[in-house]
């Protein structure tokens, strides 16, 4: 991942990612955001190519972050 990339990346992305973290449920995640889950979903995609890592992988008990992720 190039520096540029993540220098690129806004407050809502970030906030995006942190929550994700947090809630590991892209619902909850998006009602804290004050954003629709597609536009979350959206966000999530930007980070993933970001990232160039799937960043989460959906679980029976939720989203899993990937070791990219937790890092």
């Amino acid at each position: 991942m190039q520096k540029t990339q993540i220098e690129q990346l806004s407050f809502r992305e970030l906030r995006a990612l942190q929550l994700l973290l947090e809630e590991r449920n892209l619902t909850r995640a998006s009602e804290r955001l004050g954003l629709s889950q597609s536009a979350t979903s959206r966000l999530l995609g930007h980070l993933r190519s970001v990232f160039q890592d799937p960043l989460f992988v959906r679980t029976p008990n939720g989203l899993l972050p990937t070791p990219r992720a937790e890092d």
